[in-house]
């Protein structure tokens, strides 16, 4: 198993960004320690995940808050983290083209880079609060391109979770940044709503697979609720997985496991 991180350079941002890479490169595992799980193939070209960081966090949290190195080698699957800064996974008004990056460019340098596969059938993206709105974003927006799609304690709401949060000093300046992401206006476009996004992917008889989990105690809990239901009333393949839980480490290191058992093998 390597772990690498570093810099590529993207056409789409039109700079160097960082990104991290777990990437498997045999059949050995580590004196077992991280034994192979049962039914999960070694293949020639691994199965990918891209793994997407919170607000507050980057790109490298992923792999020091939680035991991701050894999931990816018990499934045998390469992990790419990239670096979005706090973007909300957007095309951003006045910044960089985030949505376009992830969803279009990154899956073509990572298969380049590392060998490994991107095919829809083989690709899968997950994310945490931040990056579960930006996991669900991605699914919703292009659902014949991925395996499944895995969201935790996502900002479901981004008009409530953010355009009406006040400006205080404990929220590190929000209204600025999303000044930057949606413009003077603050309109939320309907490319970045994801009930108006599950509309779209009901209405195309999209079939990919969505698991959702949030803590019963997870100020974001309510929002994940009604975004459940929103999915299941329209007929979407969608799970909701909850447990006593908080935003935090701990429940989101259980999350990533459960949706590696229960789509890779």
């Amino acid at each position: 198993m390597g772990f690498f991180s570093g810099a590529i350079y993207s056409e789409v941002l039109g700079m160097d960004t960082t990104i991290g890479a777990i990437i498997p490169h045999d059949s050995r595992y580590h004196r077992g320690v991280s034994d192979p799980v049962e039914g999960v193939v070694i293949r020639e070209k691994p199965r990918t995940l891209i793994l997407l960081h919170g607000l507050s966090d980057n790109w490298a949290v992923w792999g020091y808050r939680t035991r991701i190195l050894s999931y990816a080698e018990q499934y045998d699957i390469a992990v790419i983290m990239p670096e979005v800064q706090r973007s909300f996974y957007q095309d951003m008004e006045n910044g960089e083209a985030y949505f376009t990056y992830i969803t279009e460019e990154l899956p073509k340098l990572v298969s380049r880079l590392f060998n490994i596969s991107t095919e829809p059938e083989d690709l899968m993206i997950a994310g945490l609060s931040m990056g579960g709105y930006g996991a669900l974003r991605c699914g919703l927006a292009n659902p014949d391109r991925y395996r499944a799609i895995g969201a935790f304690s996502s900002a479901t709401d981004l008009e409530g979770f953010v355009f009406n949060m006040p400006d205080r000093k404990e929220t590190n300046g929000y209204r600025p940044t999303m000044r930057g992401i949606f413009g003077e206006v603050m309109k939320l476009r309907d490319e970045a709503n994801l009930y108006r996004l599950c509309d779209k992917a009901s209405a195309a008889g999209a079939k990919l697979p969505f698991m959702m989990t949030c803590g019963t105690e997870d100020e974001l809990y309510q929002d994940n609720v009604d975004f459940y239901e929103y999915m299941a009333k329209k007929g979407m393949n969608v799970t909701f997985d909850k447990w006593a839980g908080i935003h935090e480490w701990g429940f989101w290191d259980v999350s990533i496991q459960m949706f590696l058992e229960r789509y890779v093998r």
